[in-house]
């Protein structure tokens, strides 16, 4: 029985030692003379070599100054239950945690785009939607805010396929106008590539009654040799530098236009940091390796504890002031036109003319009176209050193929918003008609 108790001493020691030693030889300047340098930084950012190091070490050393007697497995089994209950009241009491903040987030977001579209209409719906009945309004609402977005490489995301009543999304990617074109495109008819945020893709209006299906609808009148069709890749929160990508992945994958028209202005001064929607949500699924620890949502609270979350700089309020940031809104002009003449040169060298306009905003060059959703404030849209001001001053020296339609709705006494920021059909009209006009008047059209 000694001999057998000091063998097992004797290997526990040696063990320890081993792992001792294993644990300062186990990093990355010893492992790279036999593992590629990819699958050891794959490892640390996994379990980061420090930890596995400390690990071994700490192993080592219980293992070499640890007596194991019979008083010490009952102390570690009375140690084992003490802490297993600890773990089983934390996991019970950590789940109970993340279940009330699931709750609370979602009722406080829900409640949020709720407040922020539905809630404010004050008056009767029919006011703001006079050809339509009241459920074919509210089916038209539940079309257009309840489809979620689906990943795209490259954009990040897009809209989702849909069919409806009054709201149609092809697999392609495009909304569906009245009489929509084939896809892929058919070279025998003039072709229309429309890009832009959620106001191009029309949020709140039928497909009938977008920019794009006017525009294809106005053309037509004028062009009688061909057939006119209009893609609407409007895309909601999508903005300059997204359309960039967009327009040139089409071309790389070869499907051309005869003219590409990009509608800008609003989101591109909402996301003036160039960052999309769902960058930081991507950015710590990449950093976790593809983990859904980042879900969690006691860590999204501990996020917003640090002040890492960007919901309040999404609400609405009525300070503008904090928005006149000249630095920023230069930077935002300056990415905009660098957008803009990368666009031209990308239609350049593949044969596809190119128009730029320049959309109204809520928040310039419009008595809001007769705004129905203004009177709590415009958030982080207040940027372009102050943006459209620097970009009217330069506006003449943009260029031939730059349309500036933010001043049309200056003088319009009625309301022309179905919620915040998203046009009626009566401005949606107008709007297709000024970039219809200026098309046949500058002979992009033929």
């Amino acid at each position: 029985m000694k001999n057998n108790t000091n063998s097992f001493f004797c290997f526990k020691n040696v063990l320890g030692v081993l792992l001792i030693i294993l644990g300062f030889l186990f990093n990355e300047f010893i492992l790279r003379n036999f593992l590629s340098s990819y699958s050891l930084s794959e490892f640390n950012n996994r379990f980061p070599f420090w930890l596995a190091d400390l690990i071994f070490i700490v192993s080592g050393l219980f293992l070499i100054f640890t007596r194991f007697d019979r008083q010490f497995f009952i102390n570690s089994i009375e140690l084992y239950k003490n802490i297993a209950m600890i773990l089983f009241n934390t996991l019970i009491l950590f789940i109970l945690v993340n279940v009330g903040l699931f709750l609370y987030f979602n009722i406080r977001d829900l409640g949020f785009y709720r407040n922020q579209i539905f809630l404010k209409y004050s008056e009767p719906l029919d006011k703001i939607y006079p050809y339509l009945k009241s459920d074919e309004i509210n089916e038209l609402l539940w079309e257009t805010w309840s489809r979620s977005f689906i990943f795209e490489p490259y954009t990040l995301f897009k809209e989702r396929p849909f069919k409806g009543k009054y709201v149609n999304v092809s697999e392609n990617g495009f909304r569906i106008v009245k009489d929509q074109g084939p896809w892929p495109p058919d070279t025998n008819n003039f072709n229309i590539f429309l890009f832009g945020g959620s106001t191009t893709f029309n949020y709140g209006v039928p497909d009938d009654h977008t920019i794009a299906s006017r525009i294809q609808q106005c053309l037509s009148l004028s062009l009688r040799n061909k057939r006119v069709c209009v893609y609407n890749f409007g895309r909601g929160n999508y903005f300059s530098s997204q359309e960039r990508v967009l327009f040139e992945k089409l071309l790389s994958n070869g499907y051309m236009s005869d003219l590409a028209i990009f509608i800008d202005g609003i989101n591109d001064f909402y996301y003036y940091n160039d960052e999309p929607l769902y960058t930081d949500k991507l950015a710590r699924f990449v950093e976790t390796g593809g983990g859904i620890l980042f879900r969690i949502p006691l860590l999204k609270l501990l996020e917003e504890l640090r002040g890492n979350n960007k919901h309040s700089d999404l609400a609405l309020d009525l300070n503008e002031e904090k928005y006149n940031k000249p630095d920023l809104i230069n930077d935002t002009i300056n990415r905009y036109l660098a957008n803009k003449k990368l666009m031209e040169n990308a239609g350049k060298a593949f044969g596809v003319k190119t128009l730029f306009v320049w959309q109204p905003a809520p928040t310039y060059n419009y008595d809001l009176k007769y705004h129905r959703f203004a009177k709590e404030g415009f958030g982080r849209f207040t940027y372009s209050k102050f943006g459209y001001k620097k970009m009217a001053e330069i506006k003449d020296k943009l260029g031939s193929d730059f349309l500036w339609l933010a001043d049309i709705q200056q003088d319009k006494q009625k309301a022309l918003y179905v919620d915040i920021d998203h046009y009626n059909s009566e401005l949606s009209q107008e709007l297709a008609f000024n970039i219809c006009n200026f098309l046949i008047k500058n002979n992009l059209v033929k």
